[in-house]
């Protein structure tokens, strides 16, 4: 009955869930271009997940796994009779390779060849600790390429899961998430990314039902996260816009709109906007003398942040509206560098961390 209350002043104050601001991008996240400035840059059509097996860092695209060259471009290592929606290392040696429909198949290390399944027809990140792989369903209803619709419908069908790599079985851990897409395990549990709440929260596996919320209302929307040397990385694949939560908060113009106009042109965070006069966005709002404004609203950008070991924001790389590193759904530290898959423009970018100093 409070719950009930709570929401409706909400909504009629527009506060709370029902309002649609969106925090600045200010302190440690503010505005810059050093994923655009990166000089090292190879492209690979559907890059998506990143993650250090052995000595190479390896790149999920499509239904394969290519790995960059010790020169650069990126060489097939495997391919797939589906897509690859994540990959995870597994111990020293080892890669865990999730494949769209729930199936988990492990290359290399102690486990090599194995092949687990767990009821996660959506997987989107994974994280391992010790003789557990964790797994992140986005959603029970909808696939990964259907993200745009699971925000829309506002579900929070989410879950985690937990596989024992030896005996195989696998635990639901933590349901009712919106669209878990970043998961990282430490002494104090498992640091969910989820996205459509746009924050971090901990689960304690022991009592799942108590979770911290780590960091709150942040500018976008939270994927995968990846260990750094003193802290974490988090890839943000799209950015929050006062016109999408204001749909997000419109039930009947969602429908009509779900129902009745083509999927690309929803109004919808993307990983890549602007190569289209037929999107909601156009004219002289994101524009000025036939040149996109980089302030202008945006469906789509970039923002990769640095995380302390607390998963506090310490500072940012990003690409802004006009930028051409839109999408980044995965970020990894290897030999010196970090590497940075954009999705949205099919490219991976690498960038010294010393150069990187005190800008993030």
């Amino acid at each position: 009955m409070i719950g009930a209350l709570s929401r409706a002043f909400d909504n009629l104050f527009g506060r709370g869930e029902a309002a649609v601001t969106v925090p600045p991008l200010d302190g440690a996240l503010r505005p810059n271009r050093l994923l655009d400035e990166a000089g090292a840059r190879a492209p690979l059509e559907d890059v998506d997940c990143l993650a250090v097996h052995g000595d190479a860092v390896v790149a999920s695209a499509a239904n394969g796994l290519f790995e960059l060259r010790p020169g650069g471009g990126w060489a097939k290592r495997k391919e797939y009779g589906s897509s690859v929606a994540c990959i995870a290392p597994l111990g020293a040696d080892g890669l865990a390779v999730a494949l769209d429909g729930g199936d988990v198949v492990i290359e290399g290390g102690r486990h090599d060849g194995r092949r687990y399944r767990v009821d996660a027809p959506c997987i989107t990140a994974m994280a391992a600790a010790g003789p557990h792989l964790y797994v992140a369903n986005g959603s029970s209803t909808n696939a990964a390429e259907d993200w745009q619709r699971d925000l829309l419908e506002r579900n929070a069908s989410g879950s985690v899961w937990r596989i024992d790599l030896d005996s195989g079985a696998s635990t639901r851990v933590a349901d009712g998430l919106a669209w878990p897409a970043g998961l990282a395990v430490d002494a104090a549990g498992i640091v969910v990314a989820e996205a459509w709440r746009h924050q971090l929260v901990r689960i304690d596996p022991a009592r799942p039902a108590r979770r911290e919320t780590l960091h709150a209302d942040l500018p976008g929307y939270p994927g995968r996260i990846s260990p750094a040397a003193d802290g974490y990385w988090l890839a943000m694949f799209a950015p929050r816009s006062q016109i999408i939560e204001f749909v997000l908060r419109e039930p009947g113009y969602r429908k009509r709109m779900m129902a009745e106009v083509p999927q690309p042109y929803w109004v919808a965070p993307r990983l890549r906007s602007g190569r289209s006069f037929y999107e909601s966005l156009q004219g002289g709002a994101v524009k000025h003398l036939g040149m996109l404004k980089p302030w202008a609203p945006t469906m789509s950008a970039a923002l990769c942040v640095r995380l302390d070991a607390g998963f506090q924001p310490r500072s940012s790389l990003q690409s802004r509206a006009d930028g051409n590193t839109h999408g980044v759904t995965s970020a990894v530290e290897h030999d010196g560098q970090l590497v940075v898959a954009a999705r949205g423009d099919g490219v991976i970018v690498s960038i010294p961390l010393a150069d990187l100093g005190g800008r993030a």
